[in-house]
């Protein structure tokens, strides 16, 4: 069953709610600026959700009553390592079990782990222990496809909490390409890009190579990624990936790429500006391209 819907516009009296303090206190921290509010044509104070969750997290406060934030009413509750969390996600995943998935999941993100950590050590690892069960006959092929979805939808979740994209920021689209269906990791490196002060977005799965040239002569972003699972030609692949480059390149944009079929020969023969095997290092990349305010160096 799904969790709770999420608002995004709260008032004093939920998030009192949520922290479990007094509406009166709550207000004051307002008017104290130590929590950003937004006034209605009324003038009755509202606040963001990606606002109170940062609130929350950043101050180290108990979440009293998840329910009031759209998460399941155990949320906060439990001390996880991340091995023991791997396990109970992956768990909750096979089984189906969405508010457990989302319970995990934002432990850990109140815990003060990083995006980046909980899609690598949390997402990324389950989804390989789920892998390893299929080749033992432990699973189901339905399983997996369900925990995508589960996945997916916990994505969506955490982009409803972390900062929203705003327009002054730098650009980043991403993609999977024609004849590659796989948009986890994709929705992951979205969230992990925004979390790290970029303007991301995701262009969506099964994308041609022509119409990701288009989209960055269109949108102009300074870093493009690509996920890439399945490469059907290897040839056409090279000759359109370095088309993709020069694109770039012209652009002053960065070309990251990342994905189980990119080996060591077939990257040697694209260009590309960084390959990331991680969440985390495409985290520390964006904050490098970020920090010297160029297209950073290419391969």
């Amino acid at each position: 069953m799904a969790a709770n819907a999420i608002k995004d516009l709260l008032s004093p009296k939920q998030v009192a709610r949520a922290v479990g303090v007094s509406e009166s206190s709550l207000k004051r921290w307002c008017d104290q600026g130590k929590i950003q509010f937004e006034k209605t044509a009324g003038g009755h104070r509202r606040l963001r959700l990606n606002t109170v969750m940062s609130f929350i997290r950043d101050g180290g406060y108990e979440l009293r009553d998840p329910g009031v934030v759209g998460l399941p009413a155990t949320t906060g509750q439990t001390q996880w390592t991340i091995d023991r969390a791997r396990t109970r996600f992956g768990d909750a995943l096979v089984s189906g079990d969405e508010r457990k998935c989302q319970q995990v999941a934002f432990d850990l993100y109140l815990a003060g782990h990083s995006i980046s950590v909980i899609c690598d050590q949390l997402l990324a690892a389950a989804f390989h222990d789920v892998g390893d069960k299929w080749d033992c006959g432990e699973v189901e092929i339905f399983h997996e496809r369900r925990g995508c979805e589960l996945a997916m939808r916990l994505i969506h979740r955490f982009s409803e909490v972390i900062p929203h994209p705003e327009p002054r920021l730098p650009r980043a689209i991403g993609a999977t390409l024609d004849g590659d269906p796989y948009t986890l990791a994709v929705g992951m490196a979205e969230l992990v890009l925004r979390d790290t002060g970029w303007n991301a977005q995701s262009l969506g799965n099964m994308l041609p190579f022509e119409t990701v040239r288009s989209a960055v002569r269109t949108i102009r972003p300074r870093l493009v990624w690509l996920g890439v699972s399945v490469v059907r030609d290897e040839d056409r692949f090279v000759e359109e990936m370095n088309d993709l480059f020069e694109v770039t390149e012209s652009l002053g944009a960065v070309l990251v790429i990342g994905g189980p079929v990119l080996n060591k020969t077939l990257r040697r023969r694209v260009r590309y500006s960084t390959h990331c095997d991680s969440m985390q290092h495409l985290e520390d990349f964006s904050r490098l391209v970020l920090s010297r305010g160029d297209s950073g160096e290419t391969n």
